[in-house]
């Protein structure tokens, strides 16, 4: 039985246990609301210096697609990823860095702002974040980690805005986020006991109610009426097991591990990685970010390696990317509440202010995996490059709403841009927007 069959029949269930007055009618509306479909959860990754596609490229032949050295371990679940090879960020040169981090998950930094209250190098989104559109929609908190994600002026940079241009609150180590959002939910509010919980607990009194006749009768009939219950208890069963709650979402998930004070970066991550895994999975939140910096210990990272993009530099992207593709594997292993699995409903959004350590802002590589069941996976999404005329006319909103050129230096650029993706993504997770980040930054569809 596929999904939507086994939705139906459930539904029809529970619309004819009301119906015979074995539910109540506010029970049954309360359940039939919980065979809705499931709802896309999304995790925003921004990496430092960015993935590197824009530098070493995707190998595409035909509908095949393949990952870089460097990216390699997506290949293992490629059949999951979404590429989109190129989009346009800020556009400008200067301290790329600086100037990007606001407007990675907003598309709302206006052309020419390089500095703001807040620090010295980097301005402030004028307009909110996705994941603050995706938390308001939701009801529920997002979760934001940040493992060592900074730059020049500021230990920590912030990634999330509210529509005030206020920073959103982040947790900067994994003690403090577990001792936060772990520590003291009582095992009632972790387990994220919910209708379905208590949809799977009624209809097995049901299904209790409906077989004990038969089954006291069993060994007292003649031979030949034996045979019908038998046949009868038999359907019964089979009935059962075709309405039958998928676990998951019902809070089966616990953490792998509690993080301790003082451990590292790389450790912070693993366990930022594991919260949203048991976040996602219990319903505890629908959206989340996490920011990671250059936390390896090695000499003078920034300069004479990502600038440089070195080997050491795409070695520290092939383990991020192991890193995620773990996470991945654990989300598919999940039952989701729908009978998915929690990959399939599930969004990963790999990002960064730059696209690789060269600075690359106007042909930025995105990564994406999982959401298979509201997009289409497995293929690379490639948006057409404009030529030097072309990019030279493209504009972006100054601090007083003024149209001015994006670009500072004739050459060619993506079509698409950050916010085309974000809103897109957005739409995906249930928003209506007809734009997102600055009017002027909505070019058309990503996905």
């Amino acid at each position: 039985m596929n999904k939507t069959q086994k939705t139906v029949s459930r539904r029809n269930l529970i619309k004819g246990l009301g119906v015979v007055g074995l539910l109540p009618m506010t029970k049954v509306n309360q359940l039939l609301a919980a065979t809705s479909e499931a709802p896309l959860r999304v995790l925003f990754v921004a990496l430092q210096h960015g993935w590197g596609t824009s530098n070493r490229p995707m190998t595409v032949e035909g509908e095949d697609f393949a990952f870089p050295d460097g990216l390699d371990p997506f290949n293992s679940i490629k059949s999951q990823c979404t590429v989109v090879d190129g989009l346009m960020g800020l556009g400008e040169w200067g301290n790329n860095h600086d100037l990007s981090y606001a407007d990675i998950l907003t598309g709302g930094v206006p052309y020419g702002v390089t500095s703001s209250a807040f620090d010295g190098h980097m301005p402030l989104s004028v307009t909110p974040s996705i994941d603050y559109l995706l938390e308001q929609k939701s009801g529920l908190p997002a979760y934001r980690f940040s493992a060592g994600y900074r730059s020049w002026g500021v230990q920590y940079h912030p990634l999330s805005f509210d529509h005030n241009s206020t920073i959103l609150p982040f947790y900067t180590t994994a003690i403090s986020a577990y001792d936060s959002l772990f520590k003291n939910l009582t095992d009632a509010e972790l387990s994220g006991e919910s209708v379905q919980s208590q949809e799977a607990e009624m209809l097995s009194k049901v299904f209790q109610f409906v077989r004990a006749p038969a089954q006291r009768q069993l060994d007292s009939v003649p031979l030949a009426e034996k045979d019908k219950l038998e046949r009868y208890l038999l359907a019964v069963e089979h009935l059962e097991s075709k309405n039958e709650t998928a676990a998951g979402y019902s809070g089966s998930e616990r953490l792998s591990a509690m993080p301790v004070k003082g451990q590292s970066r790389l450790e912070d991550l693993d366990h930022y990685l594991d919260m949203m895994k048991v976040a996602f999975a219990n319903g505890l939140t629908t959206t989340g970010v996490v920011g990671i910096g250059d936390i390896h210990s090695i000499t003078d990272f920034h300069h004479t390696h990502a600038h440089a993009v070195t080997d050491t530099w795409w070695d520290t992207r092939r383990e991020f990317s192991q890193s995620i593709v773990n996470f991945a594997n654990a989300l598919d292993q999940i039952t989701d509440f729908d009978g998915s699995s929690l990959l399939d409903n599930t969004l990963i959004v790999m990002t960064g202010e730059v696209g690789d350590g060269k600075h690359n802002l106007i042909n930025k590589g995105h990564l994406m995996v999982g959401g298979g069941n509201h997009l289409n996976v497995g293929r690379v999404i490639k948006p057409e490059r404009l030529g030097k005329t072309e990019a030279r006319a493209l504009l972006r909103e100054d601090a007083n709403g003024a149209l001015q050129p994006q670009l500072r230096w004739s050459t060619t650029a993506s079509s698409r841009t950050n916010a085309d993706l974000f809103r897109d993504i957005g739409n995906l997770a249930g928003l209506n927007l007809s734009e997102f980040g600055l009017p002027s930054q909505n070019r058309g569809d990503v996905l």
